[in-house]
């Protein structure tokens, strides 16, 4: 009997097993499914419109000592690369109260997954987002523009070359010449920074860590701070007592008519 009943709670522990392999293979794949998917769609979504330019977020939980460490990492995979011409735009760590850091960078939109993997590596990733925002208008207002400002530059130059022109004549010419060429210095550079949000990708990657440093830090914090949350509750009282004071006098003058009335009718009453 005792041979048969631990024959069968094995059996229970192996179908046990079994199942939550299953269901753990099951969601991997899922994920896994899910995942390239949404990079299908971003891609039929890329080629269908090209004047999508792309956001991605991507905050990572990481134990307090592997933070700086994966953080110094992502900025030196920045650095040496070439192939997907990383820009590092913004880098931030703080090491005071609470570790944290911050990450902005520009980067070609294929190597936008290789750097999302090596960020989340040794981490879990708690949130993941992106967003696309469409410049196609304001790129089509900006080649209308330079079109314009080039025919208006075309013909400006076929009339400072007419012979009948008198000085003051080119003098007008050549200040108006000279702001429709800055007019066009700015559109193009304008047209080169819309193109280039285009072409590459911006990605945004927050770190943060588990759980606080240890069991006396929020301690030692909390004495850091003490001096001005004192500060700041003696203001908070002497802000109270300034709004509560012409209330309180407001209060007493009532109490004191109504008491005065009371007496009065009462001795009326008498």
């Amino acid at each position: 009997m005792n041979n048969l009943r631990s024959l069968f709670l094995l059996f229970l522990v192996f179908l046990v097993s079994c199942s939550s392999r299953d269901s753990d293979d099951s969601a991997m794949m899922a994920e896994i499914v899910g995942s390239a998917a949404m990079k299908a769609a971003e891609i039929n979504q890329r080629q269908r419109d090209r004047y999508l330019a792309y956001k991605h977020h991507l905050s990572v939980a990481l134990p307090p000592a592997q933070l700086e460490k994966k953080y110094n990492q992502i900025l030196a995979w920045c650095s040496a690369d070439e192939r997907y011409r990383c820009t590092m735009l913004q880098s931030e760590l703080q090491t005071d109260n609470y570790v944290n850091a911050r990450v902005e960078l520009r980067i070609v939109p294929e190597g936008v997954p290789q750097l999302l993997e090596l960020a989340s590596g040794a981490g879990e990733v708690t949130s993941k987002a992106t967003s696309a925002e469409d410049l196609g208008d304001a790129i089509v207002d900006n080649q209308k523009r330079l079109e314009m400002l080039n025919n208006y530059r075309d013909r400006l130059e076929t009339l400072s070359g007419k012979p009948s022109n008198d000085v003051d004549a080119l003098i007008k010419l050549a200040g108006e010449m000279a702001k429709v060429q800055s007019d066009l210095e700015l559109a193009s550079g304008e047209r080169q920074r819309l193109l280039q949000r285009v072409e590459m990708d911006l990605v945004t990657i927050n770190f943060i860590v588990y759980t606080q440093r240890s069991f006396l830090y929020p301690i030692k914090v909390a004495f850091k701070e003490f001096g001005g949350r004192l500060s700041n509750g003696v203001a908070d009282a002497v802000s109270a007592v300034a709004y509560l004071l012409p209330w309180s006098l407001l209060l007493l003058m009532i109490v004191f008519i109504v008491r005065a009335i009371w007496r009065r009718a009462r001795r009326a009453g008498k």
